[in-house]
This record gives structure tokens, sequence and C-alpha cells, in this order.
């Protein structure tokens, strides 16, 4: 990682949380829900900075979960698969990479979830979003960080509710990078 992406994440972390007191809400209906015209026009108010079109891998490493009554194994098996659900690689055209939609973020899927939060000021990304993951359960999910023209990192909180275990809380970060051109379809 160069010096200047560093600095970029220190001052922009500053910005996010001077943006947090700002209470400039993308929910511009007042219903509690971010629906996908609320959420580009966010993109379209706040300066979005474009990334670069092509190809994209998002990873999810959790590094913490809250489930006492479970062993490591037990543990590691739960991060993992939630982790694998959400990680993904996306194309994205010139179109997209100006305004990648919500499935981009928040992982395969996250176009059906219901967002409470939605800020993309420039380079700080603040999102809070709650999403059914087919099989498991529901996730709520709060992702917080920066990103640039070819890669991201945002620290995430999830909150997983599976019907035989309970809520189990997870922590840890969301990571993505450009990897090249996209593949000839």
């Amino acid at each position: 990682m160069n010096i200047a992406f560093l600095k970029a994440i220190g001052s922009s972390m500053a910005l996010l949380l001077i943006n947090r007191c700002a209470e400039n809400s993308a929910d511009k209906d007042g219903n509690g829900v971010i629906d996908s015209k609320e959420r580009a026009a966010e993109m379209n108010y706040d300066a979005f900075i474009p990334m670069k079109a092509g190809l994209w891998e998002t990873k999810f490493v959790f590094d913490d979960i809250n489930v006492p009554t479970l062993r490591k194994a037990q543990k590691q098996q739960i991060m993992d698969a939630v982790a694998k659900s959400a990680s993904s690689q996306s194309c994205l055209t010139e179109v997209d990479a100006k305004k990648p939609g919500a499935d981009f973020f928040g992982g395969n899927g996250a176009e059906k979830c219901v967002y409470k939060t939605f800020d993309v000021s420039g380079q700080t990304v603040n999102m809070n979003l709650s999403c059914v993951m087919e099989g498991m359960g529901i996730v709520d999910m709060e992702l917080a960080g920066v990103m640039g023209e070819t890669e991201f990192i945002y620290d995430s909180k999830l909150d997983v509710r599976l019907p035989m275990v309970g809520t189990v809380a997870m922590k840890g970060r969301k990571t993505g990078k450009y990897v090249g051109s996209c593949p000839a379809s």
C-alpha cells in the first residue's frame, strides 16, 4: 500500500467523522429507507469520485466474531461462509465506474438490501444496510471507509441473525481492488 493512499485514508477518516455530524441524509422522502433513486441522487450530490472501469475483486475478511457458545472451528466456519457470500468479482463498464450499483459495494444481491444510510462523499463511504442471505438468515451491515480510483477499504460491522444460533456479531474489513481488463464476453 502506498504512502499517498495511507494519507488519503487518514484524511478521509477525519472527513468521515465531520460528515457524520453534518446529517446530510440521502433519505429524501423521510421513510427510513434509501431506495435506488435516492442512492443515485446521493452519488450525484456528493461528487462521487469515479472508479477505474474494468475487473474488480472485492473481499471480506473477518477478524472477530462474538458467539460464546461456539468452538473456534465453528466460529471460523461462520466467518468463512459470510465472507464467501459477500466476496465477488465485478466487471465495471465505463458507465458503471462513474456510478457503481449497490451489488458492487455490498456484495452479490445487495441491490435487494434495505439501506438505512448511504453516504458517498468524494472518497469517503458510509453505509448501513440490511440484507437477506439465502439459506442463512439476515445480515445487518455497517461499512465505513475510503475509496480511490483503483482500490477501497472499509471497516465492517455485521450482525448476522441466524435461525438456530441467534445474533452473531462480526467485525472485519472489506477490500476491493482493480485487477485488470474485463474478460471478453
